[in-house]
């Protein structure tokens, strides 16, 4: 195997999963007890199975009575192919093992956003096939990752600006202040590190991920 500059465990797992495949592999089991590993294998499944369509990639997950075996192949193809690509973008972005969740909001309540608001997929691709891609608050992905914020709140709420939707909740609804979505500026910067997070993921795959330097990132 070539040299391999992955500082994550998480993401150089999917380099030794690629190798195993490339020499004729077709059974795959992975252990971990990182909900990460299973969103970086789930966003990664559709590119690795489009050069081994035989390949059957299972996940020996948690320990004790939360033992299971998750079929990742069956879970991919429940979610299909631009669910499953967007899925490390959108683990990311509601809160993993280097991301911040937003306050009292699990994965059951982005979820359900999700569902509610399926154009954030869009959002969720672009930056998972465009690693490390450039954000700003007029950007298309930004505003709808504003938008899935605000529903995350508020899922009947039809305003598409985070500054707005604290207002409302503030004013009208009597919310606490840590019940209520952070700032546009707040926003952005929870982004920034999102995206980050997700090009590591998104090209876990590569030998070399050669990440952005931290000038670079200012320049963000």
């Amino acid at each position: 195997m070539p040299r391999c500059d992955h500082e994550e465990a998480d993401t150089r797992i999917v380099v030794h999963l690629k190798d195993a495949l490339d020499k004729g592999c077709t059974n795959c089991l992975v252990r971990t007890v990182d909900t990460d590993v299973v969103a970086i294998l789930i966003g990664k499944y559709h590119s690795l199975t489009s050069q081994h369509q035989m390949a059957a990639i299972w996940v020996a997950f948690g320990t004790g009575k939360n033992f299971m075996y998750l079929d990742i192949n069956a879970i991919c193809h429940a979610l299909g192919k631009d669910r499953s690509t967007a899925l490390p973008m959108f683990h990311s972005f509601t809160g993993c093992d280097t991301t911040s969740a937003f306050f009292g909001k699990g994965k059951k309540s982005a979820w359900e956003a999700w569902n509610a608001y399926v154009e954030v997929t869009e959002a969720f691709n672009n930056f998972m096939n465009h690693p490390y891609m450039t954000v700003t608050v007029n950007c298309k992905q930004f505003q709808l990752l504003e938008r899935f914020t605000v529903i995350i709140y508020n899922k009947t709420s039809n305003l598409d600006s985070v500054n707005e939707a604290r207002r409302e909740l503030f004013s009208q609804k009597n919310r606490p202040m840590e019940k209520i979505p952070p700032t546009q500026e707040a926003l952005l910067q929870h982004t920034l590190r999102a995206v980050y997070q997700a090009g590591i993921w998104a090209t876990s795959d590569q030998c070399e991920q050669k990440p952005p330097t931290q000038g670079a990132l200012d320049g963000l």
